[in-house]
């Protein structure tokens, strides 16, 4: 997703700030699960709205540590599959 733009050009308008907003509810009761992990989100811990790989939906709230995380993994993957590929082409 680009970083560029205001925070609707970005994907987080309307509905994200409306899903956010349900979500903040279980978490601020404690009984939110991380989406990710399944662990326990604190109310007093950072949280963030895990979305749909082709970001059309949520998964629900995501520890902030394991929901960046693995953007990093998938983010490097692939990259490391794209940078595979031109070193293939270029032999």
């Amino acid at each position: 997703m680009p970083r560029g733009g205001n925070t609707n050009a970005r994907g987080y308008g309307a509905p994200h700030v409306a899903a956010r907003a349900a979500m903040k509810r279980a978490v601020d009761a404690g009984t939110a699960q991380c989406s990710i992990c399944g662990g326990p989100i604190s109310p007093h811990e950072p949280w963030d709205a895990d979305h749909t790989d082709d970001r059309t939906g949520y998964r629900g709230p995501a520890h902030r540590s394991c929901n960046r995380r693995t953007g990093a993994i998938k983010g490097n993957r692939a990259r490391g599959q794209a940078s595979a590929q031109v070193k293939r082409w270029r032999l």
